[in-house]
């Protein structure tokens, strides 16, 4: 009967505890804690307390340690001296926020004091690793591997300070390389030192854009010794430093990078930010001689224009008169040993085509008097001394686009130095452009050239090589077209109908130039620029004009020379009278019948 009843509780307790739900978590006995890694600064970072910036802020950050449930981990920042071990640390610090932060900020004043309190003396750098470590009260895990960090206490220091000009731009700033009377202006913020004592001292740093300043190309002491926040350095100077720093070739634009560091004391800063400064060298050319119209006039030497091709060389259409001591090249108006320092160039003696700045002898032996193209390329000291002209070739010209068949019937007429005008059929539709010689250029200097219409320009500037086409602006017909060179930095062109009237009160059209007026004296043209009518006129005044419609185009003149928008001509009385234009010799005549 007992053994009944003991088999009988002994199944009851083997069913009931067979009926039991299994639970199968754990109560965590503690929370985890994640690794995390610093963000800033990095390794061998080497820091200088500046002393007159005590508020500027630097700043320890990390990533976050991942809590393991819930308790978010509080941050602590250790550092010890390099020789020494994190477990006894010189610094020990909560981050911001009462230790909750990933970052711990000081200002430059607070780091200088922690040091200072641990006996580190003023201007000393201590070398120091450091970590960050993270706690939520059951763990504490740090960031691995411990930091490196020098920290140079306050002593000697500058304020920040700002760049005033020139301002940063990588537009090209043009300067005379042999001026000593034209001036480049560097301007800064003044900086202040930190010990009174130590007066801050300025220099400016000039590096290849993208250089490094530790290195410069070239420096400069500001003015005042360097106590002054300005510079003032003439346009020679600069040329001459960077031709001792490699840039020899000044037709060549130079890009640079400037900056300035100031000194106080030991301690040295460099400004905020840094400039940007291309230089481009205006070199000059002129031409001088007793074959030029300038003769051996220095101050009315000729001024030539830049090869667009072949940076450093330089050309001019002029008519030379052969047999008056030839010509040379200066690149001032002033001949050696002037205020503009100055050089010319002439012939190597012997050696034609060649030329020489030392030593030379006058360019003479290049034909007989006649309009030249004169060339002179300065960086291979070489000259050229070729037919001048200038023509339309296209397929609006009877020679379409072929240079052989250009001259002489479509070719200008040279009627100043650098200036040729010309009377060409055009036809309606087509297009042309102005060439010098009798084939296409083959880019070298003494080959062809021909100018085409700036692209994106309705202005008439004109330029070599890479250029649009002009069209005809009218109807098939005779045109006067104009290569006008005159402005060295600005080639232009224009393109009127080959017509000229008179306009005036003199005559019976008055001074009513539009297109309708049927009462304006036409002229009629001979050939070779020259134009004739023959008419009654008033006692008054009148003016040739190119085109009914327009002012653009008109002559005056005076003693019988034209001059473009010149004076009024008189007609003192009443009568029939012959009008003479010569427009390639520049002349006019008026004769009373």
């Amino acid at each position: 009967m007992k053994n009944k009843i003991l088999y009988t509780l002994l199944a009851f307790v083997a069913i009931a505890f067979g009926c039991k739900k299994t639970e199968f978590y754990e109560m965590s006995k503690g929370e985890a804690l994640g690794t995390f890694t610093v963000a800033a600064p990095v390794n061998n970072t080497m820091w200088v307390l500046n002393s007159a910036t005590p508020n500027a802020k630097v700043v320890f950050s990390w990533s976050a340690a991942k809590p393991g449930v819930s308790t978010m981990p509080t941050y602590k920042f250790v550092a010890a001296l390099k020789t020494g071990s994190l477990t006894t640390p010189l610094l020990e610090i909560p981050s911001d926020n009462n230790g909750a932060s990933t970052t711990l900020t000081f200002t430059q004043k607070q780091l200088d004091d922690a040091l200072k309190a641990k006996s580190i003396g003023d201007g000393i750098k201590v070398d120091l690793i450091w970590a960050v470590k993270a706690t939520n009260g059951d763990m504490t895990v740090s960031t691995s591997p411990a930091l490196n960090i020098a920290i140079t206490r306050m002593g000697d220091g500058v304020s920040n300070f700002l760049l005033y000009g020139p301002v940063s731009s990588t537009t090209p700033v043009v300067i005379n390389p042999n001026s000593t009377t034209d001036f480049m202006n560097f301007k800064w913020q003044k900086s202040f030192p930190g010990v009174t004592a130590n007066a801050t001292k300025y220099q400016i740093k000039f590096v290849a854009k993208g250089g490094n300043f530790s290195t410069p190309l070239f420096t400069y002491t500001s003015n005042n010794s360097g106590l002054d926040s300005a510079l003032a350095v003439n346009y020679k100077d600069i040329s001459d430093k960077l031709t001792a720093a490699g840039y020899t070739d000044q037709a060549t634009p130079v890009a640079l990078q400037w900056t300035v560091e100031a000194t106080s004391g030991s301690f040295k800063k460099t400004a905020d930010y840094v400039n940007d400064l291309v230089i481009t060298r205006e070199v000059k050319m002129f031409l001088v001689g007793g074959d030029t119209p300038a003769s051996w006039t220095a101050e009315n030497a000729l001024p030539m224009i830049a090869d667009k091709n072949n940076p450093g060389t330089f050309y001019i259409y002029v008519k030379l008169n052969a047999g008056n001591g030839g010509l040379k090249f200066l690149n001032q108006q002033q001949w050696p040993g002037g205020s503009l320092n100055s050089s010319d160039w002439g012939m190597k003696p012997g050696t034609p085509g060649d030329a020489a700045v030392d030593n030379e002898v006058n360019i003479e032996n290049y034909g007989a008097s006649g309009v030249y193209r004169v060339s002179f390329d300065q960086k291979n000291l070489k000259y050229y001394v070729q037919d001048g002209r200038m023509g339309a070739v296209g397929d609006a010209t009877a020679a379409g686009w072929n240079p052989p068949n250009v001259f002489p019937s479509q070719g200008l007429t040279l009627i100043s130095t650098n200036k040729f005008i010309g009377f060409v059929n055009l036809s309606a539709g087509n297009s042309w452009k102005f060439i010098d010689g009798n084939a296409w250029g083959d880019g070298s200097v003494a080959g062809s050239k021909d100018f085409g219409k700036v692209k994106t320009k309705t202005d008439g500037s004109i330029t070599q090589g890479d250029a649009d086409n002009m069209t005809v602006p009218g109807a098939t017909g005779s045109y006067r077209i104009i290569w006008d060179g005159t402005d060295i930095k600005n080639l232009k062109y224009t393109i009127t109908d080959g017509t000229v009237f008179l306009v005036g009160d003199a005559t019976a059209g008055g001074w009513d130039n539009s297109a309708g007026n049927a009462l304006l004296p036409a002229m009629t043209y001979s050939g070779s620029g020259k134009w004739t009518v023959t008419t009654n006129l008033s006692a008054g005044q009148f003016k040739f004009i190119a085109t009914k419609g327009s002012w653009e185009y008109n002559y005056g003149g005076s003693a019988g020379v034209i001059a473009d928008g010149g004076d009024n001509l008189v007609i003192a009385s009443a009568g029939n009278y012959t009008i003479k234009l010569d427009e390639y010799n520049r002349t006019y005549s008026i004769t009373k019948n």
